[in-house]
């Protein structure tokens, strides 16, 4: 994922200080340097890490719901808002990590929660307990928080010691809750804050909600953090325009119908696109990626994951977009596979403003690598990775995973300070209290 994007047939990194300091031909790579540990897999195949750039915080509990969509958007908003706790966000962190982790993701661009309403914004513990539980894995994630639209103050639910107590959060206080998180996880090498604004369509927008998106975007500006927004379609973007929401930091996700002058004008802006296409909502309208593409817009791809009916395993995200657009323009040219890896890896990188760290196996860069066991029957024999990795791999043919220079799994192996089993035990039992405060509410 390299400006040629090179392959090399038998080649070598080299990581040092969590930074890689050589790609090359193995036997010249492996000659220049003395390393303290050696990982060598002949029959598998190096990516760069693989990059998430839209998911969701609270999912992984409640992908049981079934297909009743309104059924299962109302629990969402019944149980971010007030029935979570910070255990809870914590519990739901560490089991989609573990998921990500096994298929090699190791960065995610995430939501607390749902979209607009449905984050939860009154109390910074809540996402504090996402980003350490992702962090407690050797994981990086961009969390995105932020208020919610208006009318304020909004009314959610704390639960302490057995007791629970309504809360009432004004604009203010939440957007304190955004600059909370982006303080304190500042500095942080793996884990970071983004802001996020409801979408809303052109005829919500009033003088309070102009006023809301300005102090938002100053203080995401100050930051030099990204603007998320979730669920756009053509006139959505129409309303983030007119907020003054659509610039080089911004990152709509899902954008679907969109005509020609709202391309236009997302280009011009310099902002960026997440593109899910297995989620729901591109179901109900097309993405035009490769007319975003020729315009020269930034677009990454997004499991949406990981409910009702999505996994965080990017490689059948993969193979998704080809199929996606390829059915639409009836041309299976659309899509290739080196555009469709590039989307989950270096594309994906510069949309969340970090192409200069991660995202390509590039000499400075952190050593975000997984890498791929191709000696299996659907991967064999290897004369296309390129092509056979996007078509073919899975999540469950990810054999090692490096985080910035740190082994945290190898030969499906996950290192030793993570309790796997503990994770899905502490999964269920969260699971089961937080339904259980909903059911009393």
């Amino acid at each position: 994922m390299d400006r040629h994007r090179s392959i090399m047939s038998d080649g070598a990194i080299a990581v040092h200080d969590g930074l890689i300091v050589a790609v090359g031909e193995r036997e010249e790579t492996c000659d220049a340097f003395e390393a303290e540990r050696t990982i060598r897999l002949p029959g598998g195949v190096a990516l760069p890490g693989l990059i998430d750039a839209h998911q969701h915080a609270g999912h992984g509990f409640v992908r049981t719901m079934g297909d009743d969509l309104d059924a299962w958007m109302e629990t969402c908003r019944e149980l971010y808002l007030h029935a979570a706790t910070p255990d809870f966000w914590f519990a739901e962190a560490r089991l989609t990590g573990l998921e990500r982790l096994l298929a090699g993701s190791t960065t995610a661009l995430t939501m607390l929660g749902g979209a607009g309403d449905t984050i939860r914004a009154d109390d910074p513990s809540h996402a504090a307990a996402h980003l350490d539980g992702v962090g407690s894995l050797g994981l990086r994630s961009i969390l995105a928080v932020g208020p919610g639209a208006s009318d304020f103050p909004k009314v959610t639910t704390r639960h302490t010691q057995g007791a629970s107590e309504p809360v009432s959060s004004t604009f203010a206080q939440q957007m304190a809750t955004l600059d909370a998180i982006i303080s304190a996880y500042r500095d942080h090498p793996r884990l970071a804050a983004a802001a996020t604004f409801p979408t809303v369509l052109p005829h919500d927008v009033n003088d309070e909600m102009r006023h809301h998106a300005d102090v938002l975007r100053d203080a995401a500006d100050a930051a030099g953090v990204r603007i998320v927004q979730d669920g756009h379609n053509g006139a959505t973007v129409d309303a983030t325009y007119e907020l003054g929401l659509l610039g080089s930091t911004t990152v709509l996700s899902h954008a679907i119908d969109l005509e020609p002058r709202h391309i236009d004008e997302i280009a011009a802006a310099g902002a960026g696109i997440a593109h899910n296409p297995s989620a729901i909502f591109s179901q109900f309208g097309r993405c035009p990626v490769p007319e975003l593409q020729d315009a020269g817009v930034t677009v990454g791809l997004g499991s949406d994951a990981t409910a009702p009916d999505r996994s965080a395993d990017m490689f059948r995200h993969l193979f998704q977009v080809t199929r996606y657009h390829r059915a639409d323009r009836r041309d299976p040219s659309v899509i290739d596979a080196p555009t469709a890896l590039a989307m989950a890896t270096v594309d994906a990188a510069r949309l969340l403003g970090a192409d200069d760290r991660i995202g390509s196996l590039e000499v400075g860069k952190d050593a975000d690598i997984v890498v791929i066991d191709a000696d299996v029957p659907h991967l064999t024999p290897l004369t296309h990775p390129i092509h056979q990795v996007v078509y073919f791999a899975t999540g469950a043919d990810v054999h090692t995973v490096v985080v910035a220079g740190e082994v945290l799994m190898h030969d499906r192996s996950i290192d030793g300070h993570i309790d796997s089993a503990g994770i899905l035990d502490e999964a269920r039992t969260q699971r089961d209290a937080a339904f259980g405060r909903l059911a009393r509410s």
